[in-house]
């Protein structure tokens, strides 16, 4: 098809059938609003039910989801990960809203249990951890302060220094002339008690020592090592309780608050463009770039429900320009995916799709060149698209894989390329099939490769002109495109003449035809050139410069016969490694069997993606410079995302 046309519109909505409609226009995802410029009419009314309701429903599904019971990947792919529903269980899943929140205040109630559980075993682990280092104390932690004494438990900062601790707080307490005693616990640990009125943190200070906070207790650290022991055991099982619930309560319940936080998401997708509208005293009103090609479902749909809803016409602004989507049939829609990669085309361009598509096809195919290769993206993609139940876009994707599959199956028939395999060992029906040998006799193939590059950058030169008439500029086109359009095809009627392919005019005359293209080249640079002659004459000579960017481009066409190149030779030298270690006593067949699987599918893995690439760099690079001028905004639409949900039609 093409860009689809797009209309600057505003709906204007009898205010109680505001839901409804943008409920049939989300649906259909055929709207992208705007904020409605009416600076004279008021604010329309909010009216976003269950607002409280979202963020926590949201906040319990991320919460949940790690408990969600775990499938395996073939399950999943053949199951899928979205619940299936159709309208009319949306709708009662949406009027019975109301008994989610007894759901989400349980969680809620089991997520506190889980925070205080936590806060409970953080401190317990600290404790555990303090009274572990202090584990061998005789003191009791209740005689820490007495009304003559106290104790003082030491940690040693710098643990690089040689001198026993007690050493050091020994003779810096005897220094400073203070009755102590001390307690050896550890290398770095010491326990210091000493008169209760006396002050000996700045001895302590200049001995690089931290004084730590004692445990909490009252009985010995060993006492109260076995205690808390206990309580940290009982709080761990706590914890564990309460992750079986989760993981019930994930399984019993996940479901139905994904449903949920989809809708409630939908619901405030559209409250969001009521914000963003005006209104009248019945009637509310949204600006937006409507989709011309669902007019008529939206309209009908409208009708049929007996809304008040209807559409009129807006001027655009100057400098205003719409958004651009693109649509395609069946067989061309899986390409869209090259198109969106580069970026969607300005509005008054062509969609580069339709005509890229067999572009892409062929020289995805030149680039593997192996049957066996292509075969297997076929299967592949295959699987994919009739036993999984995998989301829109995966299966657009794999009909992609599955197209340029094909291709590289049938341009590896002519290649004669099987797995690596020596053309000289195959059966000679399937000899008979092969054309061209790019190992034994590139040449063919590089020069197919310029053909093609000469063709495409050809297509792209009427491709321009024909944009050109469809904007109305149709002069403007041929003058720009049509002197070169010209010179090319006298250049090869040149190149067939030569080879004695065509002897239509002489060689001459062919000559004189090619000069003339030139010259019409020149001229048509001092047509379009702007200001005074000199100026004109740049212009001329920058057109005729513009043959050093063509003949560049054909060059680049040569990637294909690399590309191929290099699919064909790393497949052999695969089967050649593994040729050489075959004989290996015992584990010959079964490294040889290693050598291929994993050589065959590294060589598939590296060389699609390089396929993939290349042709595609063909496409942004040499093609859609042709004659797509712009980058368009892409159509941002209000419609479903449907990440926990795959509505069905009834």
């Amino acid at each position: 098809m093409s860009v689809v046309p797009m209309q600057k519109v505003r709906l204007s909505v009898y205010g109680p059938d505001v839901n409804q409609t943008l409920s049939i226009i989300q649906k259909a995802g055929a709207i992208e609003f705007t904020p409605t410029d009416a600076s004279e009419l008021i604010e329309p009314s909010l009216d976003f039910p269950h607002a409280d309701l979202h963020p926590r429903v949201l906040h319990a599904v991320q919460f949940l989801r790690p408990y969600v019971p775990k499938k395996g990947l073939w399950q999943s792919l053949r199951e899928g990960t979205r619940t299936e529903l159709t309208e009319k269980e949306l709708l009662q899943k949406k009027a019975n809203m109301d008994v989610v929140y007894p759901l989400v205040e349980d969680f809620e109630r089991l997520q506190v249990e889980f925070a205080e559980v936590n806060e409970k075993l953080r401190q317990l682990e600290e404790q555990h951890a303090l009274l572990k280092v202090w584990l061998s104390l005789p003191i009791r932690l209740a005689d820490f302060k007495t009304e003559k004494t106290k104790t003082l438990l030491l940690e040693r900062k710098n643990q690089a220094v040689d001198t026993p601790l007690d050493t050091l707080v020994s003779e810096a307490m005897v220094e400073a002339q203070i009755d102590f005693c001390t307690t050896v616990i550890g290398v770095d640990h010491l326990a210091l008690t000493v008169p209760h009125d006396v002050a000996v943190e700045s001895v302590l200070n200049a001995l690089d020592l931290e004084v730590v906070t004692p445990p909490v207790g009252k009985e010995t650290p060993e006492v109260e090592f076995a205690a808390v022991s206990e309580q940290l055991a009982k709080a761990k099982g706590e914890l564990a309780l309460l992750h079986d619930q989760a993981e019930h309560f994930a399984h019993t319940h996940i479901e139905q608050l994904q449903i949920t936080g989809e809708i409630l998401s939908w619901l405030k997708e559209r409250s969001e463009v009521i914000a963003e509208a005006a209104a009248t005293e019945y009637t509310v009103m949204f600006d937006g770039w409507l989709n011309q090609n669902k007019r008529a479902v939206i309209e009908a749909e409208i009708e049929e429900q007996g809304l008040a809803a209807v559409f009129s016409e807006l001027e655009l602004t100057e400098g205003e320009e719409p958004p651009v989507e693109i649509e395609n049939g069946a067989m061309i829609k899986p390409f869209e995916a090259v198109t969106r990669l580069y970026g969607m085309p300005g509005h008054t361009d062509l969609d580069p799709t339709p005509f890229l598509a067999g572009f892409f096809f062929l020289f995805f195919g030149l680039s593997l060149t192996d049957v066996g290769y292509g075969l297997f993206l076929m299967i592949v993609s295959a699987i994919v698209i009739t036993l999984f139940k995998v989301s829109d876009a995966t299966k657009v994707f794999a009909k992609l894989l599955f197209f340029v599959g094909l291709a590289t199956v049938l341009v590896g028939a002519l290649f004669a390329g099987y797995l690596g395999i020596n053309p000289e060992l195959l059966p000679e029906s399937l000899k008979a099939i092969q054309k061209f040998d790019p190992i034994g006799n590139p040449l063919p193939v590089f020069y197919l490769a310029l053909s093609l590059g000469v063709f495409q950058v050809m297509v792209g030169m009427l491709l321009k002109i024909y944009s050109e008439y469809k904007n109305g500029r149709l002069v403007s086109g041929i003058i720009e495109q049509g002197p070169w359009f010209f010179t090319f095809c006298m250049a090869i009627f040149a190149l067939l003449t030569s080879i004695g392919y065509v002897a239509v005019w002489p060689m001459v005359t062919i000559v004189n035809l090619i000069y003339v293209g030139v010259a019409m080249v020149a001229i048509s640079g001092f047509y379009r050139g702007e200001g005074g002659f000199f100026s004109k004459i740049m212009s001329s000579a920058a057109r005729l410069y513009d043959s050093i960017g063509y003949f560049s481009d054909i060059l680049s066409y040569s990637r294909l016969l690399a590309l191929g190149l290099a699919t064909t030779a790393l497949a052999f030298a695969v089967n050649l490694i593994a040729g050489m270690v075959v004989g290996t006593p015992y584990v010959g067949y079964i490294l040889a069997g290693i050598i291929l699987l994993i050589g065959h599918l590294f060589n598939l893995a590296v060389n699609t993606l390089g396929a993939f690439i290349h042709s595609a760099r063909l496409q942004f690079v040499e093609f859609f410079g042709k004659f797509v001028m712009g980058t368009g905004r892409e159509f941002s639409p209000l419609s479903r995302t449907e990440k926990h949900i795959v509505v069905k039609e009834d």
